[in-house]
Protein backbone atom coordinates (compact mmCIF):
# COMPACT_ATOMS: atom_id res chain seq x y z
CA UNK A 1 0.00 0.00 0.00
CA UNK A 2 1.25 3.27 -0.98
CA UNK A 3 1.67 5.67 2.34
CA UNK A 4 -0.19 8.67 1.87
CA UNK A 5 0.03 12.11 3.30
CA UNK A 6 -1.86 11.21 6.75
CA UNK A 7 1.24 8.43 7.21
CA UNK A 8 3.75 11.00 6.62
CA UNK A 9 2.58 12.96 9.71
CA UNK A 10 1.99 9.58 11.69
CA UNK A 11 5.42 8.19 11.15
CA UNK A 12 7.12 11.75 11.96
CA UNK A 13 5.10 12.12 14.93
CA UNK A 14 5.89 8.16 15.84
CA UNK A 15 10.12 9.00 15.35
CA UNK A 16 9.37 12.03 17.70
CA UNK A 17 7.93 9.55 19.87
CA UNK A 18 4.71 11.65 20.24
CA UNK A 19 2.13 9.27 19.59
CA UNK A 20 0.22 7.57 22.31
CA UNK A 21 0.96 3.98 23.93
CA UNK A 22 -2.04 2.84 21.64
CA UNK A 23 -0.81 4.72 18.34
CA UNK A 24 2.49 3.44 18.63
CA UNK A 25 1.41 -0.14 19.04
CA UNK A 26 -0.49 0.61 15.89
CA UNK A 27 2.21 2.11 14.01
CA UNK A 28 4.70 -0.50 15.06
CA UNK A 29 2.22 -3.38 13.93
CA UNK A 30 1.65 -1.16 10.44
CA UNK A 31 5.32 -1.17 9.97
CA UNK A 32 5.60 -4.91 10.08
CA UNK A 33 3.30 -5.73 7.75
CA UNK A 34 3.90 -3.45 5.48
CA UNK A 35 7.79 -2.56 3.49
CA UNK A 36 6.70 0.89 1.65
CA UNK A 37 5.62 2.03 5.05
CA UNK A 38 8.94 0.87 6.45
CA UNK A 39 11.01 2.58 3.62
CA UNK A 40 9.23 5.91 4.31
CA UNK A 41 10.12 5.44 7.89
CA UNK A 42 13.88 4.91 7.16
CA UNK A 43 14.15 7.39 4.44
CA UNK A 44 12.19 10.11 7.43
CA UNK A 45 14.52 8.72 9.30
CA UNK A 46 17.73 9.66 7.46
CA UNK A 47 16.31 13.40 6.19
CA UNK A 48 15.39 14.34 9.81
CA UNK A 49 19.20 13.23 10.77
CA UNK A 50 20.74 15.11 8.25
CA UNK A 51 18.40 18.28 8.85
CA UNK A 52 19.70 18.12 12.71
CA UNK A 53 23.32 17.89 11.38
CA UNK A 54 22.78 21.24 9.88
CA UNK A 55 21.27 22.99 12.96
CA UNK A 56 22.12 21.24 15.64
CA UNK A 57 24.98 23.02 17.09
CA UNK A 58 23.56 26.59 16.49
CA UNK A 59 21.48 27.84 18.78
CA UNK A 60 17.68 28.96 17.80
CA UNK A 61 18.00 32.86 17.27
CA UNK A 62 15.44 34.72 19.75
CA UNK A 63 13.84 36.43 16.54
CA UNK A 64 13.70 33.21 14.38
CA UNK A 65 11.61 31.59 17.45
CA UNK A 66 9.34 34.45 17.15
CA UNK A 67 8.29 33.47 13.30
CA UNK A 68 8.65 30.04 13.64
CA UNK A 69 5.69 30.06 16.34
CA UNK A 70 3.92 32.60 14.19
CA UNK A 71 4.18 30.21 11.48
CA UNK A 72 3.37 27.14 13.16
CA UNK A 73 0.37 28.60 14.23
CA UNK A 74 -0.87 30.22 11.11
CA UNK A 75 -0.16 26.89 9.43
CA UNK A 76 -2.82 24.75 12.23
CA UNK A 77 -4.78 27.83 13.22
CA UNK A 78 -3.72 27.87 16.19
CA UNK A 79 -3.12 30.89 18.80
CA UNK A 80 0.83 31.75 19.05
CA UNK A 81 2.72 29.11 21.34
CA UNK A 82 5.01 30.53 23.95
CA UNK A 83 7.13 27.78 24.24
CA UNK A 84 10.64 28.05 22.58
CA UNK A 85 11.47 25.58 19.93
CA UNK A 86 14.27 23.92 19.76
CA UNK A 87 16.43 23.33 16.03
CA UNK A 88 15.33 19.65 16.28
CA UNK A 89 11.45 20.58 16.62
CA UNK A 90 11.87 23.14 13.59
CA UNK A 91 13.89 20.55 11.88
CA UNK A 92 11.07 17.71 11.98
CA UNK A 93 8.43 20.41 11.07
CA UNK A 94 10.34 21.16 8.18
CA UNK A 95 11.17 17.34 7.24
CA UNK A 96 7.53 17.25 7.57
CA UNK A 97 6.48 19.88 5.17
CA UNK A 98 9.22 19.00 2.82
CA UNK A 99 7.16 15.70 2.33
CA UNK A 100 3.89 16.50 2.29
CA UNK A 101 3.94 20.16 0.37
CA UNK A 102 2.14 21.83 2.88
CA UNK A 103 1.86 25.90 3.76
CA UNK A 104 4.37 25.26 7.21
CA UNK A 105 7.13 23.57 5.46
CA UNK A 106 6.83 26.45 3.03
CA UNK A 107 6.93 28.97 5.73
CA UNK A 108 9.90 27.54 7.71
CA UNK A 109 11.87 27.70 4.45
CA UNK A 110 11.48 31.21 4.66
CA UNK A 111 12.33 32.00 7.80
CA UNK A 112 14.93 29.55 8.40
CA UNK A 113 16.73 29.42 5.04
CA UNK A 114 20.49 28.45 5.56
CA UNK A 115 22.98 30.67 2.81
CA UNK A 116 21.60 30.02 -0.82
CA UNK A 117 24.40 27.25 -2.22
CA UNK A 118 23.76 25.45 0.82
CA UNK A 119 20.37 25.39 0.50
CA UNK A 120 20.21 24.58 -2.73
CA UNK A 121 22.47 21.31 -2.23
CA UNK A 122 20.58 20.78 1.07
CA UNK A 123 17.24 20.30 -1.18
CA UNK A 124 18.86 18.63 -4.05
CA UNK A 125 19.65 16.06 -1.26
CA UNK A 126 16.25 16.17 0.37
CA UNK A 127 15.12 15.07 -3.64
CA UNK A 128 17.31 11.95 -3.89
CA UNK A 129 16.34 10.76 -0.05
CA UNK A 130 12.75 11.24 -1.54
CA UNK A 131 13.63 9.35 -4.45
CA UNK A 132 15.16 6.50 -2.56
CA UNK A 133 11.69 6.70 -0.23
CA UNK A 134 9.32 6.39 -2.84
CA UNK A 135 7.89 2.81 -4.41
CA UNK A 136 10.50 3.75 -7.21
CA UNK A 137 13.05 6.53 -8.01
CA UNK A 138 11.57 8.18 -10.99
CA UNK A 139 8.46 9.64 -12.58
CA UNK A 140 8.72 8.11 -15.73
CA UNK A 141 10.46 4.66 -16.37
CA UNK A 142 12.40 4.31 -19.30
CA UNK A 143 16.11 3.73 -21.06
CA UNK A 144 15.64 5.51 -23.69
CA UNK A 145 17.03 8.98 -23.66
CA UNK A 146 14.69 10.21 -27.09
CA UNK A 147 11.89 9.60 -24.02
CA UNK A 148 13.30 11.26 -21.22
CA UNK A 149 14.46 14.04 -22.36
CA UNK A 150 11.22 15.52 -24.21
CA UNK A 151 9.26 14.31 -20.80
CA UNK A 152 10.44 16.37 -19.11
CA UNK A 153 8.88 19.73 -22.02
CA UNK A 154 6.52 21.78 -20.49
CA UNK A 155 7.43 20.37 -16.70
CA UNK A 156 10.38 21.84 -15.99
CA UNK A 157 12.04 25.16 -17.32
CA UNK A 158 14.74 23.04 -18.52
CA UNK A 159 14.67 19.64 -20.66
CA UNK A 160 18.70 18.14 -20.35
CA UNK A 161 20.12 15.88 -22.31
CA UNK A 162 20.03 12.64 -21.10
CA UNK A 163 22.95 10.16 -22.29
CA UNK A 164 22.56 6.80 -22.24
CA UNK A 165 25.65 5.33 -20.41
CA UNK A 166 24.70 1.50 -20.32
CA UNK A 167 28.05 1.00 -22.44
CA UNK A 168 30.10 2.39 -19.46
CA UNK A 169 27.63 0.54 -16.44
CA UNK A 170 25.30 3.16 -15.89
CA UNK A 171 22.03 2.75 -17.54
CA UNK A 172 19.92 5.48 -17.49
CA UNK A 173 16.24 4.67 -15.62
CA UNK A 174 14.35 6.98 -15.84
CA UNK A 175 13.34 10.65 -14.36
CA UNK A 176 11.90 13.02 -12.00
CA UNK A 177 10.79 16.30 -11.01
CA UNK A 178 12.40 17.91 -7.81
CA UNK A 179 11.73 21.19 -6.50
CA UNK A 180 14.88 23.33 -5.87
CA UNK A 181 14.34 26.95 -4.82
CA UNK A 182 10.96 26.82 -5.10
CA UNK A 183 11.04 25.66 -8.79
CA UNK A 184 10.42 22.47 -10.49
CA UNK A 185 13.77 21.34 -11.87
CA UNK A 186 14.42 17.66 -14.02
CA UNK A 187 16.32 14.61 -12.16
CA UNK A 188 17.83 12.48 -14.58
CA UNK A 189 18.14 8.56 -12.54
CA UNK A 190 20.61 5.88 -13.46
CA UNK A 191 21.53 2.94 -11.27
CA UNK A 192 24.98 1.24 -11.12
CA UNK A 193 23.93 -2.34 -9.92
CA UNK A 194 21.33 -1.75 -6.83
CA UNK A 195 22.60 1.70 -6.26
CA UNK A 196 20.94 4.95 -7.49
CA UNK A 197 22.42 7.70 -9.37
CA UNK A 198 20.08 10.69 -8.83
CA UNK A 199 21.61 13.93 -11.60
CA UNK A 200 19.65 16.89 -10.52
CA UNK A 201 20.48 19.88 -13.17
CA UNK A 202 19.98 23.18 -12.49
CA UNK A 203 20.51 26.61 -13.82
CA UNK A 204 24.91 27.16 -13.78
CA UNK A 205 24.18 30.57 -11.39
CA UNK A 206 22.78 27.69 -8.73
CA UNK A 207 26.27 25.95 -8.51
CA UNK A 208 28.80 26.69 -6.78
CA UNK A 209 32.25 25.77 -7.35
CA UNK A 210 33.19 22.01 -8.75
CA UNK A 211 33.95 19.87 -6.55
CA UNK A 212 32.18 17.08 -4.18
CA UNK A 213 31.21 16.39 -0.84
CA UNK A 214 29.88 13.42 1.32
CA UNK A 215 26.09 13.34 3.12
CA UNK A 216 25.12 10.80 5.69
CA UNK A 217 27.28 7.64 3.13
CA UNK A 218 26.31 9.44 0.18
CA UNK A 219 28.73 11.31 -2.31
CA UNK A 220 27.17 14.37 -4.50
CA UNK A 221 29.60 15.33 -7.58
CA UNK A 222 28.87 18.81 -8.71
CA UNK A 223 30.34 20.32 -12.00
CA UNK A 224 29.04 22.57 -14.91
CA UNK A 225 28.78 22.47 -18.73
CA UNK A 226 27.72 25.85 -20.55
CA UNK A 227 24.85 27.13 -19.27
CA UNK A 228 23.33 24.55 -16.88
CA UNK A 229 25.13 23.16 -13.47
CA UNK A 230 24.74 19.01 -12.28
CA UNK A 231 24.66 17.56 -8.84
CA UNK A 232 25.16 13.77 -9.30
CA UNK A 233 23.69 12.36 -5.97
CA UNK A 234 24.07 8.27 -4.84
CA UNK A 235 25.66 6.13 -2.08
CA UNK A 236 28.08 4.89 -4.36
CA UNK A 237 31.72 5.09 -3.37
CA UNK A 238 33.89 7.95 -4.58
CA UNK A 239 35.81 6.22 -7.04
CA UNK A 240 32.89 4.93 -9.33
CA UNK A 241 30.58 8.18 -8.32
CA UNK A 242 33.56 10.18 -9.58
CA UNK A 243 33.71 7.46 -13.20
CA UNK A 244 29.97 8.25 -13.16
CA UNK A 245 30.38 12.03 -13.62
CA UNK A 246 33.24 11.99 -16.09
CA UNK A 247 31.41 9.49 -18.12
CA UNK A 248 28.27 11.90 -18.01
CA UNK A 249 30.45 14.75 -18.60
CA UNK A 250 31.94 13.06 -21.82
CA UNK A 251 28.43 12.46 -23.02
CA UNK A 252 27.64 15.85 -22.78
CA UNK A 253 30.52 17.92 -23.85
CA UNK A 254 29.61 20.60 -26.40
CA UNK A 255 30.45 19.62 -29.43
CA UNK A 256 33.69 20.60 -31.30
Amino acid sequence: MTPDDSDHLMLAAYLDGELSPGETIAMERRLEADPELRRLRDALSNLSGTVHDLVAETPVPPDLSARVRGQIAKAQNLPPQRETPSWQRIAAALVVGLLVGGPLGYGLSQVAAPPRSNAIEDAIFAGHLRGLAAPQPFDIASSDRHTVKPWFNGRTAIAPDAPDLAAQGFPLVGGRVDIVAGEPVPTLVYRRRQHVISVTVVPRSEVGAPGRDRRKGSGIERWTTGDLGYFATSDLNSKELGEFANAFRAATAPAG
